[in-house]
């Protein structure tokens, strides 16, 4: 079990470090690998590629519409025409959005269920962290009664996140079994936080901050009959030139399956407004009626 693996490693390791040296030595090299500066310079640079006069930031968007080969967006009382659309929200905003015109598409996306999880940043002083084992974090099984899921020792996993001498944790609560979680006050989560990992590590020190965030319905659920689910799903999509689905809820959860997933769905689309093109140009579809 992961606290016991725990306890154990911290009770083997009893080699000598200088201040702020990890128990895994200098030469220790993370199996993991991220963005040096986090994940949102991703976004970041995503972002940089699309100009200015483009963006539509902070923009709630109630309606998705198809019109005479078109594509409707309405948004804040506002209707704008385009020729393709990709929705890369969760699939329950999705369904939403489409379930006026779409309704058979939306139906199976509101299929798709969702879990919450919450996620609390603590960091410690050097003598904390010298007190850790090594590795990486732990993980806590449903038997221990415990909330924490999950605990990531992020000054190992990636090191550039923390400074030297600081133990940088991460502990990962809720998920299918423990939604409820998210109904709590910060000072109950961080309270729960700091007793279970004394519990588990013998951490008592005072962290020097705790940062809570919260992530409600944010990872899709592949529960039973979900590959045939996402299978009509594209069919459906697949009759709407122009109409593309991103993100989490299709075919994996990872980032490099969110890429891939944004990319098909780019790819969809193009292929579809060239063979419009082609067809419009060979007579086999009308243009599309303007709009004020």
């Amino acid at each position: 079990r992961a606290m016991v693996t725990a306890r154990k490693l911290q009770g083997l390791s009893s080699d000598k470090r200088s201040p702020g040296q990890s128990k895994a030595g200098p030469a220790m090299r993370s199996l993991f690998t991220s963005l040096k500066n986090g994940m949102q310079t991703m976004v970041d640079a995503l972002v940089a590629q699309i100009p200015e006069s483009a963006r539509r930031t902070s923009t709630p968007i109630d309606a998705v519409k198809p019109e005479s080969g078109k594509w409707l967006v309405e948004a804040s009382g506002r209707t704008v025409e385009f020729d393709g659309v990709i929705i890369a929200t969760p699939a329950y905003l999705a369904a939403g959005l489409l379930q006026s015109q779409i309704p058979q598409l939306s139906s199976e996306l509101e299929q798709i269920r969702y879990s919450s999880s919450i996620t609390v940043a603590l960091a410690y002083d050097e003598k904390a962290r010298a007190s850790l084992p090594s590795g990486f974090g732990f993980l806590v099984p449903w038997a221990e009664g415990k909330r924490i899921r999950a605990c990531t020792f992020v000054h190992n996993k990636f090191p550039n996140r923390a400074e030297v001498g600081t133990a940088l944790l991460r502990c990962f609560l809720g998920g299918t079994r423990d939604g409820e979680i998210l109904q709590l006050a910060d000072a109950e989560i961080a309270a729960t936080v700091r007793r279970e990992l004394q519990e588990i590590l013998g951490i008592s020190a005072e962290p020097s901050f705790v940062k809570i965030y919260r992530w409600p319905r944010a990872m899709a659920q592949y529960t039973i009959g979900h590959k045939g689910r996402v299978d009509r799903v594209r069919q459906i999509v697949s009759a709407a030139p122009g109409l593309a689905l991103a993100g989490n809820a299709y075919a994996g959860i990872g980032i490099p399956n969110c890429i891939r997933s944004g990319s098909e769905a780019a790819t969809k689309v193009i292929t579809d407004l060239a063979g419009g093109a082609a067809a419009r140009a060979h007579g086999l579809i009308a243009p599309s009626r303007g709009r004020n």
